[in-house]
């Protein structure tokens, strides 16, 4: 993904990278009968300084669908102060409303007392 998103607020996926587009990288990872991992961030940019997914949880989710992604690992750079809950619970909900089981991984580096209400949120989380 680049940096910035489109005007619609999708992601810019990176063309050089991925000359045939996410979906077709999907197809093909599943054509090897593997799974298909993406990563993203509960903040408005990934550790990397890519686009992030606060605040466009239901784009992003529904994108990843379409992609055929399985599996999210979901970060917490940039988080803009805003609370563990509130981020990680809306792309629980986005990732639901999708209809494709993808699995949810939730890192937060073990802050705001994840332990106590991660297990409710996602499938793994990050403890410490």
């Amino acid at each position: 993904m680049k940096e910035e998103r489109s005007a619609d607020g999708h992601f810019i996926v990176d063309d050089t990278a991925f000359p045939k587009g996410m979906k077709v990288l999907g197809d093909f990872i599943h054509s090897k009968n593997l799974k298909f991992g993406i990563y993203s961030c509960a903040g408005t940019m990934t550790c990397a300084g890519r686009a992030g997914s606060l605040y466009h949880e239901e784009i992003d989710a529904q994108d990843w669908a379409s992609w055929g992604v399985d599996y999210l690992k979901y970060d917490n750079c940039f988080n803009a102060g805003v609370d563990g809950t509130v981020r990680y619970t809306a792309m629980r909900d986005a990732l639901a409303s999708t209809g494709r089981p993808i699995f949810y991984s939730m890192c937060n580096w073990g802050e705001e007392e994840s332990w106590r209400w991660a297990p409710s949120t996602a499938n793994s989380w990050r403890t410490t």
